[in-house]
């Protein structure tokens, strides 16, 4: 038996969310926080270690691997309440780098349900929530936006 079409009139989900920055968390980054972060993934770059090296390199101090983001605690943020699907997953993830995150910064994060959509795909219907975090700092600079896709479809149990 097909499945039925599914358009953005028949979506079943929280519309009211949808563009509306929530704010997340805050973070202050620091050297020792930076360190072990490096630590952790195995990068040994002096720009996130080495002070003296740091001090001489574009950004005089201390920056954090850009993938230093993925340690920052974050509050859960909006639901789209997508009512749709028996499984869901990460789809995707891009992210957008702007300046680094520096020793010494005070990251504010918000993020929001930037849209919902239903696609067609060869396995069947599914339904994306892209949600899009902005990174700013200290001095309401944006340092980094991550843009994240959540898929929700059915599966045969």
């Amino acid at each position: 038996m097909p499945e039925e079409e599914i358009t953005d009139e028949t979506l079943e989900y929280d519309r009211s969310i949808v563009g509306v920055d929530f704010e997340v968390g805050s973070h202050e980054v620091t050297k020792e926080k930076i360190a072990s972060f490096a630590k952790a993934i195995g990068e040994t770059n002096p720009l996130y270690l080495d002070e003296e090296s740091a001090s001489k390199g574009p950004h005089r101090v201390i920056i954090a691997p850009p993938a230093y983001y993925t340690s920052i605690q974050l509050e859960e943020g909006p639901d789209a309440n997508v009512k749709f699907g028996n499984i869901s997953f990460n789809a995707s993830q891009h992210c957008e780098f702007f300046e680094p995150m520096c020793a010494g910064d005070q990251i504010n994060a918000k993020t929001q349900v930037s849209k919902v959509y239903a696609k067609t795909g060869r396995t069947g219907a599914m339904v994306f929530a892209v949600r899009k975090t902005t990174f700013t700092n200290q001095h309401d600079r944006t340092v980094m936006i991550v843009e994240s896709s959540n898929v929700r479809r059915n599966v045969a149990k």
